[in-house]
């Protein structure tokens, strides 16, 4: 038999289960409505109506501060990135989902690929740790809904043995089981009996429609512990080990492509020196070909050079006959000046 099913029988048969403990206070209780005091029915029950009371308040406490909705907008958020932030295209930024839940977001567009794991594995942490937080939450909400759910079961079994002490007390009232100076006042104490019984019996109906709040409250705890306990152990281990993979792959590209540059720079050092040395050895060739004389430069001097002869002998034979007209020239014009003086001398003696 299930706790439900067994509240439910308790409910029914308050005294089929009763034990030597439970008949003890079954009798205190119906000692305790002593009607020859006024107060007692009032009193009556009210300790474990306050409890339950109580017990409420902690429930709606507890549900207050645990948000599961809240919680599994986390997870599913939290899935939700590690997807995106998997994703190759650099187009987009790799944390575009998460801004508006977590203030600490930062993007990693423009940053190296070590920045960006860096930034990334900084933020999973973070993320783990928001995690771990509910779900230590929920855990210690799980605990606590099985002590209020022990309680509610215990309150519930008090109530019970209230209202079967009432209840037999009202039938030994009605049978005439009661004190003499009471007498006037029975119809007024049946009245008040009978209103403490159903009052006593709505706050066992609450009690026993508690219990399975109290356990669904607990189941749904329960179930988000564990999802966020395969989150936290299953699918960010996985992650990061895709994560670490999807970097290294990076890594051993870049490799790859640097590799591939210096071997294409490489090549093109060899061509270019290639190159070079060929510019250089023709040019060397070149240079000690050309110290060597061309003869047809030779016979261009050799030519230039008789020409130049020619001319200076044609020269020097012009000159000489100048030389040789001037001296005629000279001779004739010295014959001239002494025949005039000559002539000059005879003519002043005779």
């Amino acid at each position: 038999m299930d706790d439900i099913s067994l509240l439910r029988e308790l409910s029914d048969n308050p005294e089929i289960y009763l034990e030597d403990e439970d008949r003890e206070l079954f009798q205190k209780n119906i000692e305790l409505l002593d009607i020859s005091q006024a107060n007692n029915i009032t009193l009556y029950g009210s300790d474990i109506q306050k409890k339950m009371a109580e017990l409420s308040e902690m429930m709606i406490k507890s549900i207050g501060e645990t948000n599961v909705d809240e919680i599994s907008e986390t997870i599913d958020q939290t899935v939700e990135y590690l997807s995106e932030s998997n994703e190759n295209d650099e187009s987009k930024s790799l944390l575009p989902k998460l801004s508006a839940k977590f203030s600490w977001q930062k993007k990693t567009k423009l940053l190296t690929l070590q920045n960006k794991y860096d930034v990334i594995t900084q933020n999973v942490e973070k993320i783990e740790s928001s995690l771990e937080s509910h779900q230590v939450r929920l855990m210690k909400d799980t605990a606590m809904l099985d002590q209020i759910y022990k309680m509610n079961q215990e309150y519930f079994r008090l109530v019970n043995l209230k209202i079967a002490a009432a209840k037999d007390k009202l039938e030994h009232i009605r049978a005439g089981d009661y004190p003499a100076e009471c007498a006037d006042i029975i119809p007024d104490i049946i009245d008040r009996l009978e209103r403490k019984i159903l009052e006593l019996e709505t706050t066992k109906t609450i009690s026993l429609q508690q219990a399975p709040q109290i356990r669904m409250l607990q189941a749904n705890a329960a179930a988000m512990a564990d999802k966020l306990q395969s989150t936290l152990y299953t699918v960010i281990p996985l992650w990061k080990n895709q994560i670490v993979i999807a970097f290294g792959t990076e890594h051993t590209r870049a490799a790859i492509e640097a590799d591939k540059k210096l071997t294409d720079m490489s090549n093109q050092l060899l061509i270019k020196n290639a190159q070079n040395l060929k510019m250089l050895t023709v040019e060397t060739q070149k240079a000690r070909d050309d110290n060597n004389i061309d003869p047809k430069a030779l016979g261009e001097a050799n030519r230039i050079l008789i020409e130049s002869l020619d001319e200076i002998t044609r020269i020097q034979q012009e000159g000489k006959l100048k030389r040789y007209q001037a001296e005629q020239e000279l001779s004739r014009i010295d014959d001239e000046m002494k025949g005039r003086l000559y002539l000059a001398s005879n003519g002043s003696k005779s």
